[in-house]
């Protein structure tokens, strides 16, 4: 009987949610004033947009994706636990076209709280999730460092992300716990280097 299944978001969730986004908010004014340079003043301002005004939706699970793949005669496994998606429509009506941009996070419930409360894990890839968004001058920065443009976008989410939860007072190892194996998305660039400085 999925008809009368308890709601993914109620009040407690939805106030734990609410409760973080405040948080966050509040921390990416912090890191922004503190900013030396103004490009990175910009990054925190454009995720703390992102963080008030991006809508996320719930899944009831606890990962969105789950693959395993061979590649070079190894096994590995793949888990998406949250994505970030920018989607640009075109309608035709008539002899006019329209434009509908949509930007949304999916998330997986069982990923993200544990009954009513936040996890720490949900809270670290709800940070990452946030930080997905056109990031000026990207391009130049992924050639410099060899990697792509993917793997550059990536990186900036998990610097972005991690420096977030570390103003909010997250443990070091605990988040740099969060990001291991990471390193196989965007190659060996020194992560532990540009999270901290």
């Amino acid at each position: 009987m999925a008809f009368f299944r308890k709601p993914i978001l109620d009040k407690e969730r939805t106030r734990a949610l609410e409760n973080f986004r405040d948080s966050a908010s509040q921390t990416l004014v912090r890191l922004e004033k503190k900013a030396k340079q103004g490009v990175e003043k910009a990054l925190y301002a454009r995720m703390r947009q992102n963080v008030l005004n991006t809508p996320i939706y719930f899944y009831p699970k606890k990962s969105l994706k789950e693959k395993i793949f061979f590649r070079h005669g190894r096994v590995f496994a793949s888990v998406v636990k949250g994505e970030h998606v920018n989607a640009i429509k075109i309608f035709q009506k008539g002899g006019r076209h329209f434009v509908v941009k949509s930007d949304y996070i999916n998330m997986p419930a069982g990923h993200v709280f544990d009954e009513s409360k936040l996890t720490v894990e949900g809270i670290f890839t709800l940070a990452h999730e946030y930080a997905h968004f056109p990031k000026k001058n990207l391009g130049r920065f992924a050639a410099e460092k060899k990697i792509s443009y993917e793997q550059a976008e990536e990186l900036f989410a998990d610097i972005l992300s991690a420096k977030l939860a570390v103003e909010m007072g997250y443990p070091k190892k605990n988040i740099l716990k969060h990001f291991k194996g990471r390193e196989l998305v965007y190659g060996r660039i020194p992560f532990k280097k540009l999270i901290w400085n």
